[in-house]
């Protein structure tokens, strides 16, 4: 434990290092945050703010996780490591269009959607092939997900979800980042106590990578972790729940995640059909932004509330 323990902290320091000369590449790139005109006026000033930072702490993972997991032995974790690398192409791609542009304007919603559904769903059916979906137990049983079928549209939903969830979720300084980083740890501990040491290496990795993309993004921006880094996240996090055999309990530590979905949902479903929208702003960061709450404030409640979920989702049965 104490060897993992220190894993998570050479995670930290590699990361720091890592994405300091990523940063200095995308400035003297001029690879530039163009921030949406309808977005909150107190976002205008982090215009021209480096994007693509994510590169960073993924990176890290990737190496880390080459060096510390024997993916030749299990290719489990190097059909993960594709996956979280698959949907970072695809966020970089974003990401770049944007720039290119000089707009917050990419690809469009179904070329999204597309693009990742093919890829969650190329790791789905690689589970299948090895049988992995008849190992799947309690309430996910019950619900038919030990089906071939069920359980490559199942998965493939989960993991497009998830990462447009944490995609949604990464709009103030550091919200992602603190949250990604808590989940991750959280699901460590589950990992530790099913004894999976390899998943709690990777999840420990991940968090540790990713919370130290805070030294450059909170509270103040040096760089965003853009699409690249909040679209890995997402899938990353959701796949791991699913090597666990864990999605029931992503729900609940993923719950700032969920929240900030809903409220997109809500948001158009209650305007389209009633004209009326129930927040000032969707997500619902921009809701509290819009009340009059600072960005620091907001940041640090949703961390406080990511923390709430993590421990609920390791309480529950």
């Amino acid at each position: 434990m104490i060897s993992q323990i220190a894993l998570f902290f050479a995670a930290v320091f590699i990361s720091l290092l890592i994405t300091y000369p990523v940063v200095a590449g995308l400035r003297y790139f001029k690879l530039r945050q163009f921030i949406r005109v309808e977005g909150p006026q107190s976002h205008y000033g982090k215009a021209g703010t480096p994007i693509m930072g994510g590169l960073g702490f993924l990176l890290t993972i990737f190496i880390f996780t080459l060096i510390c997991i024997n993916v030749e032995m299990d290719f489990r974790y190097l059909a993960l490591l594709f996956l979280m690398l698959c949907f970072a192409g695809i966020g970089l791609y974003d990401d770049y269009i944007k720039t290119a542009k000089k707009q917050n304007l990419g690809l469009t919603f179904w070329q999204k959607i597309m693009l990742q559904t093919t890829f969650a769903a190329i790791f789905s059916y690689f589970l299948v092939t090895i049988g992995y979906h008849q190992q799947i137990g309690g309430w996910l049983k019950y619900l038919y997900f030990s089906e071939p079928i069920l359980f490559l549209l199942g998965s493939s939903f989960i993991i497009v979800g998830a990462a447009n969830a944490t995609n949604l979720t990464d709009g103030l300084n550091g919200l992602l980042a603190g949250t990604g980083g808590v989940a991750f740890l959280f699901f460590a501990v589950i990992a530790n106590r099913l004894g999976l040491v390899d998943a709690t290496s990777l999840c420990l990795i991940a968090a540790g990578a990713v919370i130290a993309f805070l030294f450059y993004n909170f509270p103040n921006a040096q760089v965003f972790m853009g699409d690249t880094g909040s679209l890995a996240i997402g899938a990353l996090l959701a796949g791991i729940a699913v090597l666990m055999h864990q999605e029931l309990r992503l729900i609940v530590i993923g719950g700032v995640f969920v929240l900030e979905t809903l409220s997109v949902i809500l948001q158009v479903g209650f305007y389209k059909f009633f004209k009326w929208r129930p927040f000032r702003m969707a997500p619902l960061h921009h809701h509290f932004e819009l009340l009059g709450f600072k960005e620091v404030p907001v940041v640090l409640g949703f961390w406080g509330l990511g923390l709430i979920f993590g421990l609920a989702g390791i309480l529950i049965k």
